[in-house]
């Protein structure tokens, strides 16, 4: 796996070999410069995960550097590390309006650089990670609404067609049927992409937080923290369920909540693919979960519609 490459634009040689020796050679790639002039023409080769930038320098200085990076959509999300001696709050304010992603004072502590470069790494891997996952989540929506789409207009032509035979419409249900499985496994695998998203923020945040309770950056991680979340949210995948699942019965789920109106989007759905026929092994593997949770899903939902022990459930169901 190749090592995350660290840039440190800082004019003092004996900072720049201060800053590769805490950091440790056996941990990162280093690349330097002396100052931030043409620092555009240099990125593209030298690629860099951060940038650790020396807000005094001779030539042009961090601020100057800081805005001609961040002014390039190329290179606007490299995240910089500020390093001064200055101990001025309008530095500070200045390198994040700028968009700084941390800031460090003079004498660097080891620690304290090590800590906040593995940090900035780390969250910059989460957000790449988060934009790629986002990305798949849009492409796989636009795939699920085309089969919808795709759906209701093969529905709508089977309806007009009174003649079509019984074992032609048969496969056209197993066709539905299959799709819907489909729909379902890719959003389980897209949740479950997110949460482990989720995980990798909160992470990043408690570890933060105990290093640095001050950093701005905890805000952004929080942010980042509920969009992610709004993106897992159930409501369109049911949504999109319920209309499908709708073609093939439109009065099934106003049966069963006629029989108990406080059954959960998650008990319809086990409803409903019991009324689809599938085994509780096929069911385990669509939703990912273990043949015991499964098991007492299916014995509260017994209980909301008030079945006795001597009544099954499967064909409780599929008398509907």
């Amino acid at each position: 796996m190749e090592l995350p490459k660290i840039l440190i634009i800082d004019d003092r040689e004996f900072d720049r070999i201060i800053y590769r020796e805490y950091l440790g050679e056996a941990n990162y790639q280093f690349a330097e410069l002396e100052d931030g002039l043409g620092v555009l023409d240099k990125l593209p080769e030298i690629k860099p995960d951060l940038i650790l930038l020396d807000w005094q320098m001779p030539r042009q200085g961090g601020l100057e550097t800081l805005k001609i990076i961040k002014k390039n959509k190329a290179f606007s999300e490299i995240p910089i590390i500020i390093i001064t001696g200055l101990q001025d709050e309008k530095v500070l304010e200045e390198a994040f309006d700028y968009g700084s992603l941390d800031f460090l004072n003079k004498p660097v502590s080891k620690i304290e650089l090590m800590a906040r470069v593995l940090n900035a790494i780390k969250l910059n891997d989460a957000s790449q990670t988060m934009q790629k996952q986002k990305k798949e989540l849009l492409d796989l929506t636009k795939i699920i609404t085309a089969q919808k789409e795709e759906l209701e207009k093969s529905l709508a032509i089977k309806t007009e067609l009174l003649d079509t035979s019984e074992e032609e419409h048969q496969k056209d249900i197993g066709e539905v049927k299959r799709k819907m499985l489909t729909m379902e496994m890719d959003n389980t695998k897209v949740n479950t992409n997110m949460k482990s998203i989720l995980s990798l923020v909160e992470d990043c945040y408690t570890q933060l937080k105990s290093e640095n309770p001050e950093s701005s950056v905890l805000r952004r991680l929080r942010q980042l923290e509920r969009r992610v979340t709004e993106l897992t949210s159930e409501d369109q995948s049911w949504s999109e369920f319920k209309d499908v699942f709708e073609s093939l019965d439109n009065q099934f789920f106003t049966k069963l909540t006629s029989r108990n109106p406080k059954l959960t989007t998650l008990d319809l759905k086990h409803c409903a693919y019991i009324k689809m026929n599938i085994d509780n092994y096929e069911l385990a593997r669509i939703l990912n979960v273990e043949m015991k949770s499964l098991q007492m899903t299916r014995y509260r939902l017994k209980k909301k519609l008030n079945l006795t022990s001597d009544e099954n459930l499967r064909e409780f169901i599929l008398s509907f």
